[in-house]
């Protein structure tokens, strides 16, 4: 079998810590006078937005042109191979006697 490894992107929702501002209308520091202050405190609120994941996989996940069969990634071609087998991403090798791209074509005699 083949070790593949390969990576793929995924969008992803992710939440982060998004700092406001909080206001808050408290009495003055002076207690002598009945005056308001606006006091501000940052403080932080979970929030979530949308990011863009790598991933990488050695098994399961096979790369573009191929598809797991058994647990192995095996090649795909996209046409069949009438008179041979797909050894890479769309190629085939042909058996003796046969020829063309999908092996459908027999070898004229000379």
């Amino acid at each position: 079998m083949t070790l593949m490894v390969c990576h793929f992107t995924t969008s992803v929702k992710e939440s982060y810590q998004h700092p406001y501002d909080q206001v808050t209308d408290e009495p003055c520091a002076d207690p002598r006078t009945s005056y308001r202050c606006l006091h501000h405190r940052i403080t932080y609120k979970t929030a979530y937005r949308q990011a863009v994941k790598t991933d990488y996989r050695k098994r399961y996940q096979c790369c573009p042109g191929f598809y797991e069969s058994r647990d192995k990634c095996v090649p795909r071609c996209t046409k069949e191979c009438v008179h041979g087998r797909c050894v890479a991403p769309d190629r085939c090798q042909c058996e003796g006697g046969w020829r063309g791209d999908d092996c459908s074509s027999v070898c004229a005699d000379l």
